[in-house]
């Protein structure tokens, strides 16, 4: 997942380098949760993998601990964040419509 500018100023200045070494060394290039090589076709969906480097159980930009992340393809990432995705659509279509209600 690319990172949003907004967002970029929370994530620690070595982050590619953490990035790189949770996919390539750590991973070798591989999903961690499913298994799919990145750069070849995905056994399921047949679309390209992509290895992303996401945050497992604190979703915090800040927290860059390497048991806080995993390689994903792409897949797997999205379902991971799959309730996070849904609530932000639901969000962003109560604000366009003037019905905008924020949980905590």
């Amino acid at each position: 997942m690319p990172i949003s500018p907004e967002n970029r100023s929370r994530y620690p200045k070595d982050w590619k380098l953490r990035s790189d070494f949770i996919r390539f060394i750590r991973a070798k290039g591989r999903c961690e949760w499913c298994g799919a090589y990145h750069g070849d076709t995905h056994p399921l969906t047949g679309s390209l993998v992509i290895l992303t480097t996401a945050h497992i159980f604190d979703k915090s930009p800040e927290n860059c601990s390497f048991l806080n992340l995993a390689a994903l393809c792409q897949r797997c990432h999205l379902n991971h964040d799959r309730d996070h995705h849904q609530n932000q659509r639901r969000l962003n279509r109560e604000q366009a419509s003037g019905q905008c209600t924020i949980e905590f």
